[in-house]
């Protein structure tokens, strides 16, 4: 394996969680009843019973009530907040839908996309979802916003090491598993699910339509076989699929039963994250296909029918946002799961924002001012798509994506002048991001996916870099995701209120503007922020300026940037920090195309020019 093959193998594992932790002591298992290891003040709380939907409202907002709430019953009971209760049969029961539940675990760390989660759970109408709080906080939260909950609270996990690759890392990853097994005896057919999900429909009838179908995975990879219109399981989906974990179904049965209780043990022989040790059960002594159904094939000592569902109905980020798999099969998806992101749980955030799935605070989208930029796009080579050589499909876009960053710099750095966000434009990608380099410029199996693409925040930032730390990487930046203006929580007074703002090379003066027809402003090209942003007070009213380049014959020409060179070397500290890696070339390729250092490539929103140091206008 060479030195790239290495190294992002190793990411791989990191990005699916699947990797051997290092040899240690085996802790004991968490109990299958948690809960009874609670006070009795943590017991009592509510959110457990009735089938009561959730009361929630929309982001930052909710996450601030549920807490207040909590605050107010702890100080108005004198005591400790309303918690969940303990996990019991009964509490299922009362939620249950047709003998059905579906589970979920949050914590604190990933209370957002709790909240994101249980925000699309209610709206698709599911009212049989059921979280398990990994905290007390969590705990006190889901109790106050009324949500159906359980304690599931591991106390050895801390000590057991937080950090990737320690034991109580994996152990915590594992944690829908020791779930799965305290309740796979009650009789519950079972949905399970990742709170890094959005679900569109309901799945409980997928129970019936798949009826001799035990367990119903959803696919981990980007293509399906099926034919246009069909929505049925995956037409050669076996135990051999790299299925995901993080969505399934499990019908109860005296054999699921006992596959759940053999994934729990399972933990102390397996190293590994859950998904992997399921595949390894999964596969072993994996049979043929029911015989009432072609597509269920037999799993696990031929105990257990397993179906898959293609990625176009259970949807991961790539067929989603890029492939719009459902669209080009003709079926409507279920869910969403945001695996096939990049940059950890910002990049998921970021990415659900793209998608225009997740649930900010009305301030978000109503609150400030904004700028943004009409880039010119790339022209696209008229065979592009039929291209075959992976490194001339890379230097296009390398050479593209420079040109829109380089645009989006000029924008960015408006932005910051004059006190707005910034909303990021409709990048298009000519090129995808993979791990594993990319063939033709494309994921190995999503060869027929047609170029451009849009650039989803992660293949070109990482977002939690535009704010972090500002006395190390300059003044922090107000992004919004290029879908903002689309979104249908923005309100109208922000997206009516827009000024294009034009520099004009045809203006013969520096300190005046035009008004033109359409809400179009000419401004004199290249004036630095002392000199433009003056001419612009007037227009201070629009909640949107837009910049436009097709004024001047450079994008140089359009804003001169920052009068202060502390102020211009700040923002380029900040911008080189937050853009991200293209990935990959082939090793293979690189003699081929002499390109041995340039395997990844760091993207660069300066490739023409800069407001700091020797290339400043």
């Amino acid at each position: 394996m060479g030195r790239l093959q290495q190294r992002w193998a190793l990411l791989a594992l990191t990005c699916v969680a699947s990797i051997c932790s290092g040899a240690r002591a085996e802790p004991q298992l968490p109990s299958r009843r948690l809960g009874a290891a609670l006070s009795a003040g943590g017991g009592s709380g509510g959110g457990g019973g009735g089938g009561r939907e959730p009361q929630l409202g929309s982001g930052r907002a909710t996450q601030q009530a549920a807490d207040a709430t909590a605050a107010g019953a702890a100080e108005g009971g004198g005591g400790e907040a309303a918690r969940c209760p303990e996990l019991s049969r009964e509490l299922l029961q009362q939620q249950a839908k047709e003998n059905t539940a579906m589970l979920a675990v949050a914590n604190t760390a990933q209370w957002d996309f709790a909240l994101n989660w249980m925000q699309h759970v209610q709206r698709a109408g599911i009212t049989y979802a059921v979280v398990a709080a990994s905290d007390v906080q969590t705990s006190q939260r889901l109790a106050a916003l009324g949500q159906a909950c359980f304690e599931w609270i591991d106390e050895e996990i801390p000590k057991l090491g937080l950090k990737w690759g320690e034991e109580g890392w994996r152990r915590m990853t594992w944690a829908k598993v020791f779930v799965l097994d305290a309740v796979a005896d009650w009789g519950f057919n079972l949905v399970i699910s990742d709170v890094d999900v959005v679900w569109f429909r309901d799945p409980l009838p997928l129970f019936a339509k798949h009826a001799h179908a035990d367990l119903i995975f959803s696919e981990d990879g980007t293509q399906s076989i099926n034919s246009p219109g069909d929505d049925g399981l995956e037409t050669n989906g076996d135990a051999y699929h790299d299925f995901n974990t993080g969505v399934y179904l499990l019908r109860h049965n005296a054999n699921t039963t006992a596959w759940a209780h053999a994934w729990r043990a399972h933990f102390d022989a397996c190293r590994m994250h859950d998904q992997h040790c399921a595949y390894e059960l999964m596969r072993t002594q994996a049979g043929p296909a029911h015989p009432q159904d072609p597509r269920v094939k037999a799993g696990w000592r031929n105990r257990v029918y397993v179906g898959i569902l293609p990625p176009s109905i259970s949807m991961n980020a790539h067929t989603f946002f890029l492939q719009k798999l459902h669209k080009v099969k003709g079926v409507d998806p279920y869910v969403v799961h945001l695996t096939w992101t990049y940059n950890g749980t910002p990049g998921k955030r970021s990415r659900m924002r793209d998608m225009g799935l997740w649930h900010d605070p009305p301030e978000y989208y109503a609150q400030g001012s904004f700028v943004t930029v009409d880039v010119t796009l790339p022209e696209k080579p008229p065979s592009y798509n039929e291209w075959n050589e992976n490194e001339d499909m890379i230097s296009f876009y390398l050479e593209t994506i420079h040109s829109q960053l380089q645009q989006a710099y000029v924008g960015m750095a408006l932005a910051l002048a004059a006190g707005r966000a910034f909303v990021l434009p409709k990048f298009q990608c000519y090129c995808e991001k993979i791990w594993y380099g990319v063939v033709r410029c494309r994921v190995v199996d999503a060869q027929s996916m047609p170029f451009p693409v849009p650039c989803p925040q992660d293949y070109l930032f990482d977002p939690a870099n535009y704010d972090d730390a500002p006395e190390a990487w300059g003044p922090p930046l107000a992004i919004r995701e290029a879908s903002f203006l689309e979104n249908e929580r923005t309100p109208a007074q922000v997206k009516d209120s827009v000024l294009i703002i034009q520099p004009s090379a045809a203006l013969d003066c520096s300190d005046c503007v035009k008004e033109g027809a359409g809400q179009v402003l000419l401004v004199p090209p290249a004036l630095p922020d002392a000199q433009l942003l003056p001419l612009l007070e007037k227009y201070r009213s629009y909640r949107v300026w837009r910049l436009n380049f097709a004024g001047v014959g450079a994008t140089k020409r359009a804003y001169g940037g920052f009068g202060d060179a502390a102020a211009a070397a700040a923002f380029d500290r900040r911008v080189d920090h937050m853009t991200t890696e293209f990935c990959c070339r082939r090793e293979e390729e690189a003699p081929r195309y002499h390109k041995f250092d340039a395997l990844i490539v760091k993207l660069n929103m300066t490739t023409q020019f800069r407001y700091s140091g020797a290339n400043q206008a």
